[in-house]
């Protein structure tokens, strides 16, 4: 096969992939295109059975992880955690609709940290479309908030992201080191997304809403006991994530220990059996195996080596640096979505031998850039569907009106933020 051809097919097969992914005709779950594409590839040789094993077993600690956390999640909405946690939200704003906005805000914020934005969009987003419905509150606004947060608040830690588990994996980052980093730029794009967002739907937002239709809190937790073990278990593995990198052990083997003990709880309570397996999003494995392939024929191409040199002669300390590498990975996301993208950008640094600085630039790109368009994430693809599954339809030009404003004002911010904490923090 002539080199034409080779770059002709990989192209196309991975476009249509893509294509596949975000268009999902007749329903098709995204695993079957990305399986498909990476089973295309492997059958025309335009990758190896041995260089796809090799990605695939190279991301083994980025998959066990990433069922850890799908298995905490199912084993804490089973408790009430989740609902719990939205009404004490919704409470706490004391009529206040500006403020229930805020502490929507803040609690995908906090969920999105801990449990991933996958999290934010399967079980936040329906939550609260339920109670602001409940509360005769417009919900448009809570349906950004959802979307966008559930990408903005993926900076602090290395689980709240697939993009943050495959760069720290790959990349070797520590955890501690990486929150410390991500700690400044975290908060500067959550403010001026959050500040944006006020003024946006300002008009939007009512002043109040009747407090008196939500219901008491621990009137949505099946049983007390369970819940407040949960709680505590859900504490000691975050605790854990930050002390691992000390015994060592993996992120996933915390994640692994605290599912353990809170379905040995669980079903202590008779609340947990095995039927917890099927809450598991488990079409994501394959899906994620078949982009890792996917993106593997891309790189053999060799297309990305001008980006690489870019990347090895320019000061990755620089503010121009960050932000133009910052920018470019965030434009790659709303073109090819935010996790072919971050594999794309993984490859490219890795071949310039790229600094600290630039690292983490791209990461920035990765999960706040997807908030242009519908397709940048696959959590914002969840949120849309679920609120136009509940009759909140946001068309394309509308998520991207709001977009064009806020994503880059956000991105900007997180940038400066990310240089000046390197210019503390070697």
């Amino acid at each position: 096969m002539n080199e034409t051809l080779r770059i002709a097919l990989t192209l196309f097969v991975f476009a249509a992939a893509l294509g596949g992914v975000l268009i999902r005709p007749r329903g098709w779950s995204e695993a079957w295109w990305t399986v498909g594409g990476a089973f295309l590839l492997l059958v025309m040789g335009l990758v190896t059975p041995q260089a796809a094993w090799a990605v695939t077993w190279a991301s083994k600690d980025v998959l066990l992880f990433l069922l850890a956390l799908f298995l905490l999640s199912a084993l804490l909405e089973k408790s009430g955690f989740f609902e719990w946690a939205a009404i004490q939200a919704a409470r706490a704003a004391r009529g206040n609709a500006r403020t229930l906005f805020r502490n929507v805000f803040l609690l995908g914020t906090v969920i999105t940290a801990a449990l991933s934005l996958d999290t934010t969009a399967v079980i936040l987003t329906p939550l609260t479309l339920a109670f602001v419905t409940r509360l005769g509150v417009p919900a448009r606004p809570y349906v950004f908030a959802c979307a966008f947060v559930a990408n903005t608040a993926s900076l602090l830690l290395p689980v709240s992201n697939l993009t943050n588990l495959l760069f720290t994996g790959a990349f070797h980052l520590p955890f501690g080191g990486f929150v410390a980093r991500m700690a400044l730029p975290q908060a500067a794009a959550l403010i001026v997304n959050y500040a944006l967002f006020r003024w946006l739907f300002r008009e939007q937002l009512p002043k109040s809403f009747d407090p008196a239709a939500l219901p008491e809190p621990m009137s949505v937790v099946p049983h007390r006991r369970y819940f407040q073990g949960a709680v505590v278990i859900l504490a000691l593995v975050l605790l854990g994530y930050f002390a691992a990198p000390f015994v060592p052990l993996p992120p996933y083997a915390v994640g692994f220990a605290g599912c353990l003990l809170m379905g040995l709880w669980g079903w202590c309570c008779r609340q947990v059996d095995a039927g917890i397996l099927r809450e598991i999003a488990w079409p994501l494995f394959p899906f994620v195996i078949g982009l890792f392939v996917l993106v593997r024929g891309v790189e053999n191409l060799g297309l990305a080596g001008s980006a690489s040199h870019w990347l090895a002669a320019s000061d990755g300390g620089k503010i121009t640096t960050i932000l133009a590498t910052a920018g470019g990975s965030g434009l790659a996301s709303n073109v090819v979505n935010n996790i072919p993208a971050a594999l794309l950008a993984q490859g490219v640094l890795q071949t310039a031998h790229a600094s600290a600085p630039l690292v983490y630039s791209a990461l920035l790109g990765t999960n706040i850039g997807p908030n242009l368009t519908l397709f940048g994430s696959l959590a914002t693809m969840l949120v849309l569907t679920t609120a136009r599954k509940k009759g909140v339809d946001i068309r394309g030009l509308d998520f991207f009106k709001v977009g064009i404003i806020v994503t880059p004002l956000t991105l900007l911010a997180a940038a400066v933020a990310l240089w000046l904490t390197f210019q503390v923090l070697r």
